[in-house]
């Protein structure tokens, strides 16, 4: 079944992992790779080494993070946070 997850459940998910997926865009490509990151209620705060990530970050800030919790192919849950990079 599909839902919208409640503020809560999104509280949740954002909390309890510590990887999640980086979406970026250069020359119209998009690019994605998984982060490590911390939540600290207010803000992500991810982890990189130098490299094409964040090259491409540098040039275009806009960014989607996507977490997820999967427990099945019938049950998971998944959050997308659109917002700027910031170093």
């Amino acid at each position: 079944m599909v839902s919208e997850l409640t503020e809560q459940q999104i509280e949740n998910i954002l909390q309890s992992q510590s990887v999640c997926r980086l979406a970026c865009c250069h020359n119209n490509k998009p690019y994605v790779v998984p982060i490590t990151y911390v939540y600290d209620g207010n803000f992500l705060y991810g982890q990189s080494r130098e490299g094409k990530k964040i090259k491409i970050c540098r040039k275009n800030p806009n960014v989607c993070l996507q977490m997820d919790i999967i427990n099945s192919m019938d049950n998971w849950q998944s959050v997308l946070v659109f917002g700027k990079l910031e170093e």
